[in-house]
């Protein structure tokens, strides 16, 4: 599966630049130290990761955030993907996340062009490079994508085709409906991938959840900051409270995970 390396090394020319300014959700530029800082601007770890910046889209200096999903991924992966046995419900977790990498950037990209917001426009080529991610296992494991993900709108799912009709709907509103699905999207996502983490095996597939969950939990932020802007508190849906609460007092997380059990 040494092909499979070479793809995750070569997409990394397609990672998403994120523009620097108070609507982007890119905070800071990555460090290479380990550590959550807290939202206030205390806490432990060591490196020159860039801030949350208090919710405001940029750190002190300024810096330009670049994700780069599929080059974390490589550098993170201790086998090659592919190599390991995949079951049937872990199968299915890849088949159901990669739509739902899908619904978000689909939903993102249709805000964008409802909003103007560059967070939409940001967030949508994050979505673009996870769902990348989780193709590059189903390639590895000979599982062919439920649809084709090029087309947007479009669903095998039928409960996620109606989120992506009824989140459009929704956001099209107003722009606070729009940041508040953003937030929806991302509480959803964290919560179908931790019940996915926990039921999974496979070491690769966990590996990708973890960081699938880890850039979630950065867009949640994200939409979040931006909804404080205009006076609006998310309360979420699908998460606990008290893991939502978490991610909100913890910075944005800048490093890729490497442990398959991770907890944040």
């Amino acid at each position: 599966m040494k092909k499979i390396i070479i793809a995750l090394i070569i997409l990394v020319v397609v990672a998403a630049t994120l523009s620097a300014n108070g609507s982007q959700e890119a905070s800071g530029t990555y460090g290479q130290g380990q550590g959550q800082g807290l939202r206030d601007g205390s806490g432990a770890g060591q490196g020159n990761g860039g801030g949350y910046g208090g919710g405001q889209g940029r750190n002190n200096s300024g810096n330009t955030y670049r994700e780069d999903f599929i080059g974390e991924l490589a550098a993170v992966y201790n086998v090659e993907p592919g190599s390991g046995v995949l079951s049937s419900s872990e199968k299915e977790g890849l088949l159901l996340m990669v739509e739902e990498e899908k619904l978000a950037r689909d939903v993102y990209m249709y805000l964008y062009t409802e909003w103007n917001i560059p967070v939409f426009k940001n967030i949508s080529e994050s979505e673009q490079q996870h769902i990348d991610a989780v193709k590059l296992l189903l390639d590895a494991y000979d599982v062919k994508a439920p649809v084709e993900t090029d087309t947007a709108g479009s669903f095998s799912n039928g409960d996620l085709q109606n989120y992506y009709d009824n989140l459009t709907a929704q956001g099209a509103k107003s722009l606070e409906d729009a940041l508040t699905v953003g937030a929806i999207i991302e509480d959803l996502d964290i919560a179908d991938l931790q019940k996915l983490v926990s039921e999974a095996a496979n070491e690769e597939v966990k590996i990708l959840y973890q960081n699938l969950m880890k850039g979630s939990r950065n867009h949640m932020r994200s939409f979040t900051a931006q909804l404080e802007r205009y006076g609006v508190t998310y309360e979420p849906e699908y998460i606990e409270d008290s893991y939502y609460d978490k991610i909100l007092k913890y910075n944005r997380e800048m490093a890729p995970i490497a442990d398959p059990d991770y907890s944040l």
